[in-house]
């Protein structure tokens, strides 16, 4: 018998009833390969035995099994007469869209009517405790809703991407596999243009959420400019004074008038604070001086005008470059006080820098050559604001509707029936065996990889071209995890997983040096609070250009970790998809099950959701959200508002830059870590080392799928795999499958293949088979 023959009818035929029966598929033509090119590389010791295909039976599917497959007959634009499996789990993500549509629809409305034409809402202006309030709950609520709205945009791309039974056999056909079970972007260029673009369009609505969402509400700072009055007792006993000439009291700046001060001085104390000098420099030594605004500084010298107690005025401006640097370099004998780091431009380093130097020897400070015996600060109450950002909530909204569209596309438009779960696939190959994979029984993923790598076709490596068939031995390997996934997939998601915690932690410790360096601990800084010390300073972003600008940059600086935690968290859960399809897969082979699939028959289970059972997917569900809004207390951004020494706003959003927080970083650390850790303990779970790891490898499990002819209705009963008792030719080659009859277990050491030829006479259950 040629064996090529058969096979070359099989494939004309699959290839014209393709065409001819199914809507939007073409099969390109192709040539078989020589038969010295698919040399297999199952195993060192491999021997020829007996025919791969029933000499009586044709390879060839027909028609009318082919069109048995009500998926296939569907066209694609077809309301389905019920829900069921994954289509009410899009429908239940398309609820929770509009659920998110609503609340952003309603906020988005209340802004405009606030905001009277303004894009940026000032929604409270007052205590800062109470901003940090609303700004958590706000944030919880913004990452549960967008937790929510990912998560189900992520299982329709699932569905989206899996393949249907005439996508796999379009596939194997030539020579390729596709991916089942688990988020796949590989399967795209196998699958109908309109689902590609919908993926796309679901991907894509992504990113704005990940880089804006966090930041449609954002906290203010206030930012007090200040003058300092260099005075002397006379003006703190409240004697009056002469006019202020030029050089006391440069008339082209707007400083606060002296006798207000002198007046607030002396008719509320309370407002002022005494402050020795080193006290007063590390009050002082501040970028955004936000709890305090003007200085008077007692200096006992004298002046020439007896009648003068004010020696001299200096305006400061709070976020300016380099902005307390009056306490470092203003006093000329500095250079003879403290050693001085110079740049290499020969000016002194920032204040920032050498500060604590200068406070170490406060009582010998001459700012403007004045000697200070004590200052008295003026003490204001913090003022914070909270506010919305109507542009960026719009673009939520609209990458919402995208989304919810997308998703009731999937629920009751998409009709072409995909295989969503690997209980899928199994019944599909079950109901209808793939014959290109008949002879593999014992065919793994890593085998199916290693042909396409070496170009060889993995359909004809079961088989030497001669009408014999190549068995492989049985090598009952122990199998963990960690082999559940492509070493690409473990590299990618662990390895970025801790370079992302490394990066998290190497962040921390800069921030934890630039709050010591404030004299200040973790603790003082808060959770998620923007304080002076923790919003980044000295960098040129959200400093120049209009509001808008200032704040788009920062945002998207801001919520640039959101979008790297995304990548991984969606890396993370394809591989722990992959090992739960490994563990439901070898439980098969360990005990008796019936098929979990989309669409349950019989006795039949539901799916889970996806291929995840629950008690994986939801954990995984609320540590993503949990790590989200984390992440968004750990940076944030951070406006700063500017208020003049009058106190009068003159800038709302004077400074647009980032917070960051030391302890949220903490936390995003511990969480992180704990994933890391329980993603490693799953690797160490053992599978059954009986059944080839299949993965997702649609070949590998259609592999498995090739029953004996007398079990037609498998895929409605309780399978297990192992050797088919009594299947066994001349040659002692048995066959592996999954049946719903009895099996026997798997021998170290023994050959197996395909089903051997029907005309031999095998002994199966106490029956004779012929």
């Amino acid at each position: 018998m040629d064996f090529l023959e058969p096979r070359r009818a099989y494939r004309r035929a699959q290839s014209e009833d393709m065409e001819l029966k199914s809507r939007d598929i073409y099969v390109e033509e192709f040539s078989l390969r020589s038969k010295s090119s698919f040399t297999t590389t199952f195993s060192s010791t491999i021997r020829d035995e007996s025919p791969l295909l029933d000499s009586d039976s044709s390879p060839v599917r027909t028609g009318s099994s082919y069109l048995s497959k009500k998926s296939l007959r569907l066209p694609f634009f077809t309301w389905p007469t019920r829900l069921y499996g994954w289509r009410t789990g899009a429908l239940t993500a398309a609820l929770l869209g509009t659920l998110s549509l609503l609340v952003n629809l309603v906020v988005v409305s209340w802004l405009g009517a606030r905001g009277h034409g303004s894009s940026l809402v000032e929604v409270y202006n007052g205590h800062c405790g109470k901003v940090q309030t609303m700004d958590t709950w706000i944030h919880l609520a913004i990452n549960t809703l967008s937790t929510l709205l990912l998560g189900g945009s992520n299982y329709c791309m699932q569905c989206l991407s899996a393949p249907t039974r005439v996508d796999i056999d379009r596939a194997h056909a030539k020579g390729e596999f596709l991916d089942v079970g688990v988020p796949s972007v590989r399967n795209l260029r196998r699958i109908p243009g309109s689902k590609m673009i919908l993926w796309w369009a679901l991907g894509l609505s992504s990113i704005p959420l990940h880089l804006m969402y966090n930041s449609a509400f954002y906290k203010s700072l206030q930012m007090n400019d200040y003058d300092l009055f260099f005075v002397t007792q006379d003006f703190i006993d409240g004697k009056p004074f002469g006019p202020l000439n030029n050089t006391i009291y440069n008339t082209a700046y707007d400083y606060t008038d002296p006798r207000g001060v002198q007046s607030s001085l002396l008719t509320n104390p309370e407002k002022w604070e005494r402050l020795d000098n080193a006290a007063c420099i590390n009050a002082y030594a501040t970028n955004f001086l936000s709890n305090r605004r003007n200085l008077i500084l007692l200096s006992n010298n004298g002046t020439s005008n007896p009648n003068n107690s004010v020696l001299t005025v200096q305006p400061y401006f709070s976020g300016g470059v380099r902005p307390f640097d009056w306490i470092c370099t203003e006093d000329p004998n500095i250079v003879n006080k403290v050693n001085v780091p110079f740049q290499s431009n020969g000016d002194p380093q920032p204040c920032e820098t050498w500060v604590s130097k200068v406070a170490a020897i406060a009582s010998e400070w001459q700012p403007y050559s004045f000697d200070v015996q004590y200052c008295l600060s003026e003490v204001v109450p913090e003022r914070c604001s909270y506010n919305g950002n109507i542009p960026i909530v719009a673009i939520v909204l609209t990458c919402n509707a995208i989304k919810i569209f997308g998703m009731l596309f999937v629920a009751f438009r998409l009709a072409d029936n995909p295989l969503i779960t690997v209980g899928d696939a199994m019944e599909s190959f079950l109901n209808e065996n793939d014959k290109s994979t008949e002879g593999l029984c014992l065919l793994g993923k890593s085998e199916v990889v290693m042909a396409m790598q070496s170009k060889r076709h993995w359909c004809l490596r079961g088989q030497e071209g001669n009408g014999k068939m190549r068995a492989k031995m049985a090598r009952l390997r122990a199998k963990r995890g960690l082999e559940s996934a492509s070493v690409k997939r473990w590299s990618l998601t662990t390895g970025f997983m801790i370079l992302a915690l490394l990066a998290v932690g190497a962040l921390l410790a800069v921030a934890v040096r630039v709050i010591h360096s404030d004299g200040l601990t973790i603790g003082a800084i808060g959770f998620g609070k923007v304080t002076p010390a923790g919003v980044i300073s000295g960098w040129s972003v959200g400093v120049t250009g209009s509001a808008s600008s200032k704040i788009l940059s920062s945002i998207l600086i801001a919520n640039l970790p959101q979008t790297i935690f995304s990548f991984l968290y969606l890396n993370l859960n394809g591989l722990l998809t992959s090992m739960w399809l490994a563990s439901e897969w070898s439980d098969f082979a360990r005990e008796r099950k019936t098929l979990r699939v989309s669409r349950p028959k019989g006795s039949q289970r539901s799916t889970h959701f996806l291929q995840l059972p629950y008690k994986a997917a939801v954990p995984l569900m609320v540590a993503s959200g949990a790590l989200h809004w984390l992440i968004s207390e750990s940076i944030f951004l951070a406006v700063v508002a500017e208020y003049t020494p009058n106190g009068d706003l003159y800038d709302s959003i004077a400074i647009a830059s980032c917070g960051f927080s030391p302890l949220a970083m903490i936390m995003v650390l511990v969480l992180g870590g704990i994933l890391v850790v329980v993603t490693y303990g799953l690797a160490l779970m053992k599978y059954d080392p009986s059944i080839p790891l299949v993965g997702s490898c649609s070949a590998a499990i259609a592999a498995a799928c090739h029953q004996p002819n007398w079990d037609t209705d498998a895929s409605l009963k309780a399978v297990q795999w192992g050797a088919i008792p009594g299947m066994v030719d001349s040659g002692g080659i048995g066959h592996c499958a999954f049946s719903s009859g009895d099996i026997e277990p798997v021998r170290e050491g023994r050959y197996y293949a395909g089903i051997p030829d029907d005309k031999q006479s095998l002994m199966l259950n106490g029956r004779t088979k012929g």
